[in-house]
């Protein structure tokens, strides 16, 4: 690999083809193979590749301004999309501010910072501890990393991870509930916060953090029916904020604009957001303040004090500019009903399309929307192996690109463009199919 690039690649064993140009739900690599982007990347793309009126908006926004720092200066795009993010997720009662970062990463370190924060300002410096749950994930940057529990991806840094990170059992019934109805595993995992908030002292928790709808170490496993609103009661009992992750799972890659939505209905006091934010055109993310919140700073603010915390490239307007275009885009076109009837219809082919031993070894396709996992349970295993990565690299060898769940389960994700249509979720799930039976 050494020889043949000047990259440090993710893996230095693989041998990555040249993506050339995109087209709608495809890519092109430079050896001519056309590949179905079933997985959007990592959920990224919304609106697809090429679309030439997101190109246009980035063009002229680059013309009249490329950069301007905000230390010194704000900009038409970033005021803009902060209010249409605000109007289109209920106005302000519901989130007050937004603040625009590049990656999620950032974004998650940016919502754990202003929960600190929050915290001194209203007299409670030792509010330190995040809960956050196993086999969750949050970002690749140090505190992202703390307050996630992916394990192949923490162990070489573990020892350098903050320990004010705690993690509790992730909600993943279909895995977990064997034996239990789903209220009462649910009722164990509230217990569980509830016993890790008072074995650490209710007064020194500042947050939980929770993917609404795990992402890559689960494969869109949702959570029981009134888990979201049960956190949410709990953390005001205990003056403790809530943040939900849907830098993956939210911006309506699940069917609602926000993915809680559809889970209870629950607004976080914080929320992550990122990747469909601007569909991949430009690295974008950002949070997303809760009034609550937001009064705090504000009155601190007129104290004299200030959120020490700031990013050279956050609030970047030609990335602003991009996802106001590529937001629009999804409102005028009436994308995410689509979402979910194209989700609908993945589904049900993905089921359809099980060989019979496979159901019988615990697979199963799972998700809301265009966010769906076939997930293989032990039937891999019984076969000899993981099925994930065979199925997973036979597919793009037959034209489409899916995701590989990690560490959790042995499963491939599904979050294909929101524009797809039903011959090209046909398509998808031919190649996935076809890719299972040559794997097996």
């Amino acid at each position: 690999m050494s020889s043949t690039t000047s990259i440090f690649h993710r893996s230095l064993e693989t041998t990555y083809p040249v993506a050339l140009s995109g087209d709608g739900v495809y890519l092109l690599t430079k050896s001519g193979q056309k590949i179905l982007d079933g997985s959007s990347g990592a959920a990224v793309s919304s609106v697809g590749h090429g679309n030439q009126e997101v190109i246009d908006a980035i063009i002229h926004q680059t013309q009249a301004l490329s950069f301007a720092h905000t230390s010194f200066f704000t900009s038409d795009p970033a005021e803009e999309l902060a209010n249409f993010l605000i109007t289109e997720s209920g106005g302000p009662s519901i989130f007050s501010k937004v603040s625009f970062l590049c990656s999620g990463s950032e974004a998650v370190e940016t919502a754990l910072k202003i929960a600190r924060q929050y915290h001194v300002y209203r007299n409670e410096p030792e509010r330190v501890n995040f809960i956050g749950r196993e086999y969750s994930y949050h970002g690749n940057t140090l505190g992202a990393l703390a307050a996630g529990n992916n394990p192949p991806r923490r162990a070489v840094f573990g020892p350098i991870l903050s320990q004010v990170f705690h993690h509790v059992s992730r909600c993943f019934y279909d895995a977990d509930g064997e034996g239990r109805s789903e209220e009462e595993y649910e009722d164990a995992l509230i217990q569980e916060f509830e016993d890790k908030v008072e074995q650490l002292g209710p007064k020194t928790v500042a947050a939980i953090i929770v993917e609404p709808v795990g992402g890559a170490t689960l494969g869109a496993a949702t959570p029981t029916k009134t888990y979201l609103p049960r956190l949410r009661k709990l953390c005001d009992k205990h003056g403790i904020l809530l943040i939900f992750d849907e830098v993956m799972c939210g911006m309506g890659r699940c069917g609602n604009y926000h993915a809680w939505q559809g889970l209870g209905g629950v607004a976080p006091d914080l929320q992550t957001i990122g990747k469909g934010l601007g569909g991949g055109y430009l690295p974008l993310s950002a949070v997303l303040m809760g009034p609550k919140v937001y009064s705090v700073f504000e009155k601190g603010s007129k104290a004299g004090e200030k959120f020490t915390s700031g990013h050279t490239f956050q609030g970047h307007p030609v990335a602003c500019a991009s996802a106001i275009a590529v937001q629009r885009i999804i409102k005028r076109d009436c994308l995410i009903p689509n979402v979910v009837k194209m989700g609908l219809r993945l589904r049900m082919l993905l089921a359809d399309g099980f060989p019979a031993e496979l159901v019988e070894g615990g697979a199963r396709v799972r998700g809301r929307g265009l966010f769906q996992s076939l997930d293989f349970g032990t039937a891999g295993t019984k076969l000899g192996g993981p099925l994930g990565a065979a199925v997973r690299d036979e597919a793009f060898r037959l034209g489409a690109a899916v995701y590989l769940c990690s560490s959790a389960v042995d499963a491939v994700l599904f979050a294909p463009p929101f524009i797809i249509n039903a011959e090209e979720v046909g398509k998808l799930a031919d190649i996935v199919l076809t890719a299972l039976r040559n794997s097996q």
